[in-house]
């Protein structure tokens, strides 16, 4: 399957399909399996969060998504097939959010809150740890209670603070948790707009090194003040991490009209502008071709001579303007999905749905729907054979000389992947052989994937061997390693390094600056976005 019929067959799975998929995959694939029957898991439902009769007919129009199943459901799921908490919850709640045709605010719980409201509000604001958890209660009970007043008067603003420090940290589940919850204080009817001054200070201040996520997460919110954030950041960005973020976010505000025709036109002025080169500009040219779909009157003044040539998100990683590059992507999505029938060859779990999902996850141009597509796989009992399969792809000579390719299996592996994968990232970071590009999205991984906190030699050497290769020749890309190899360095824990950097006169900038604002992050915080 291409870009384009991923693409297509992607636009076709709703939101309400890609939920009811999550519950039935991970039913069917069940450690206890008289829970596979679907009259027994029915059976066995009552009870836990959920505290009605269901019969098997409700859930199995929870599965097809014929209904939706409500969020206590989800969670009475969990409890029954002996899941972490919030793994289908948490994943649900995403993908709900970010395949909504509309901005949206989520009032419904997955369940009735299990401490009060003013006891997380103390410890939000204290130095006590908060769990992911703790925050998906905290905002929760926010969203309820859209005319909350919190006092003092900068509460608002310190629980900003501390939510996005924490996000931008954390890994996996940790991080969704505290992502939603973001986007739930972004679009609340009182708190909302301190929120999106906090993000954008943050964006462009001390956190700018992990701007990325902080402005594209304006994409949801459709208050004025982050329109005007985005276009700022998109037209005069503090930092090109800032700016790729800008970018990401228009797809979304686009399509949910955020903007209006003053706006628009300065979008399309930045857009038309903007070069798409070096390590961050992977996704201007598909927002060209999403800007002019959604906009033709503009389609002139934002493709140029390209748009009578080019199909839209064409030129993207994944996509592969090259055509070799794109045939190369969709030989290895038919391996990767080949590998889903060694999971359980005796059950049939619809492979249809999963392997438009790897399709997504491998052959689309846009980061975001490529993320969202990992996350929903992650969550299912795929998760190691579809990463053991990226993991071969890797290995492949032909995979790592096409960067196109790799980048977005390194990308897959980096939501899938766990310590068994450890050893095939540190490789591909350091290999003489490696192109930049790809090794830049190796070490972008090894912050992830299950962070080494004892691999103080390889980083040592790592972090040696891409600052002599800055020193030679200050290539862009080399520069953005080192950025992504100090964000390894605070998630392993490696103060030891992190301070060596700060205090090297002869390290990139940037690098020292990345050093001191993880020296730098309160200690309860860092201990925070692990859980």
């Amino acid at each position: 399957m291409d870009a384009h019929a991923a693409a297509d067959a992607g636009a076709a799975l709703g939101r309400r399909a890609r939920v009811a998929w999550l519950l039935r995959v991970n039913r069917l694939l069940a450690e206890e399996k008289p829970l596979r029957s679907l009259p027994a898991f029915s059976a066995a439902f009552h009870g836990g969060m959920y505290d009605r009769e269901v019969s098997t007919s409700t859930v199995s129009r929870w599965e097809t998504g014929r209904t939706t199943v409500p969020w206590r459901a989800v969670r009475r799921y969990e409890e029954l097939l002996a899941l972490p908490r919030n793994t289908l919850t948490a994943t649900a709640r995403t993908v709900w959010r970010y395949w909504a045709p509309g901005p949206v605010l989520d009032v419904d719980p997955a369940g009735p809150a299990a401490r009060l409201l003013e006891d997380l509000l103390e410890q939000a604001v204290s130095g006590d740890v908060m769990t992911g958890d703790d925050w998906d209660q905290l905002t929760d009970g926010l969203c309820a209670r859209p005319d909350a007043v919190l006092m003092p008067s900068g509460t608002w603003s310190a629980l900003a603070e501390r939510l996005v420090e924490e996000m931008v940290i954390a890994d996996d589940l940790p991080w969704m948790l505290r992502f939603e919850s973001l986007n739930r204080l972004l679009n609340h009817r009182r708190g909302g707009r301190t929120v999106i001054a906090v993000c954008g200070g943050m964006a462009a201040g001390r956190a700018r090194l992990t701007a990325t996520e902080i402005v594209c997460a304006l994409d949801n919110c459709g208050h004025p003040d982050a329109a005007d954030l985005v276009l700022s950041e998109l037209a005069r960005p503090s930092g090109p991490l800032a700016h790729r973020g800008a970018v990401m976010a228009c797809f979304r505000k686009v399509r949910y009209r955020h903007f209006d025709e003053d706006q628009l036109r300065t979008l399309v002025r930045a857009v038309r502008d903007s070069t798409g080169t070096g390590p961050f500009g992977d996704q201007i040219e598909p927002l060209r071709g999403h800007l002019s779909a959604a906009h033709p009157e503009y389609a002139r003044a934002v493709l140029g001579r390209r748009g009578s040539t080019r199909r839209p998100g064409d030129g993207a990683a994944g996509a592969g303007a090259d055509p070799d590059a794109r045939a190369l992507v969709a030989a290895a999505v038919r391996r990767v999905t080949a590998r889903l029938g060694t999971v359980d060859p005796d059950r049939t779990c619809d492979p249809a749905v999963p392997a438009v999902l790897i399709a997504e996850a491998l052959a689309s141009p846009l980061f975001d729907i490529r993320l969202y597509a990992a996350f929903l796989l992650a969550a299912t009992p795929y998760r190691p054979v579809l990463a053991d399969a990226l993991a071969a792809e890797l290995v492949r000579p032909m995979a790592v000389r096409h960067e196109e390719l790799a980048v977005v299996l390194l990308e897959g592996l980096r939501v899938l992947g766990d310590h068994r994968h450890r050893g095939l990232l540190q490789r591909l970071a350091v290999l003489p052989s490696v192109p930049r590009p790809t090794s830049y999205a190796a070490v972008r991984g090894l912050g992830h994937v299950a962070a080494d906190r004892s691999a103080g030699d390889f980083l040592r050497g790592a972090v040696a061997h891409h600052h002599a290769a800055w020193l030679s020749d200050r290539d862009p890309v080399t520069a953005a390693t080192l950025e992504s190899l100090v964000y390894a360095l605070g998630m392993a824990s490696r103060d030891d390094l992190l301070t060596a950097i700060l205090t090297g006169a002869d390290f990139l900038p940037v690098a020292r600056t990345a050093a001191a604002w993880w020296l730098d992050i309160p200690g309860h915080r860092r201990a925070s976005a692990l859980l």
